[in-house]
């Protein structure tokens, strides 16, 4: 049976995953830090619920 992940697990994996895609890339994140916040935690709720961080 797979592990269950803590939202605040989830979270961290979240914003470390954005925050490297950022960095690879020739990316910036949006200007307003509370979108990106959401976004982060609408990944993390993701994977949580569905067991990927992912954008529906």
């Amino acid at each position: 049976m797979p592990k269950e992940i803590t939202f605040d697990d989830a979270l961290t994996r979240a914003k470390r995953m954005s925050e490297k895609y950022v960095e690879k890339g020739s990316y910036v994140f949006f200007p307003m830090p509370e979108i990106v916040e959401e976004v982060q935690n609408g990944l993390a709720k993701n994977l949580v619920n569905h067991g990927h961080l992912y954008c529906p």
